[in-house]
């Protein structure tokens, strides 16, 4: 009987240490929900832009001249947690965090501009037209007068 009460009471111990033991999920958890906002900033629809994205490639072809075409990532991952912050991730470290402002949100059109929280950064902003396709989203450079200029990212569990 004390056998069994011992291993009842070390399997239960065992499993309350590995609860107090969580990491984040995203790179992003560590700074608070509530650093720019206090409610939610996104409609319903929206709300799937939250996560961690893999950034496959940007595809370029704005200019005077048709442009290079795809360009390889210049970071891992997009990670967007609630409300309206966003980290980019390379090489498993946060390199760029800031927060989201939305531009536009209705039913035809969702605007967002990035904006870093790195004061020296050459770019203070950038606006995108956002569109989803089921595991992946598309962020359309909005600032880009003629051509096309665009990045694509993937969902990640």
């Amino acid at each position: 009987m004390k056998t069994c009460c011992a291993f009842i009471l070390c399997v239960f111990l065992i499993s309350c240490s590995n609860e107090s033991i969580k990491t984040p999920v995203l790179l992003v958890d560590t700074i608070s929900s509530t650093n720019y906002y206090k409610t939610e900033i996104f409609s319903n629809n929206n709300l799937r832009l939250y996560g961690q994205w893999k950034f496959l490639y940007i595809y370029d072809d704005a200019g005077i001249v048709i442009g290079p075409g795809r360009i390889n990532p210049t970071y891992d991952y997009l990670e967007i947690k609630k409300y309206g912050i966003y980290g980019k991730v390379k090489d498993n470290k946060l390199i760029e965090t800031g927060k989201i402002e939305i531009v536009a949100q209705d039913n035809s059109q969702f605007e967002i501009k990035l904006k870093p929280n790195d004061k020296d950064s050459i770019i203070n902003s950038t606006l995108y037209y956002v569109t989803y396709s089921n595991d992946s989203i598309i962020m359309r450079d909005a600032s880009i007068g003629c051509g096309v200029l665009y990045n694509a990212y993937k969902k990640q569990n």
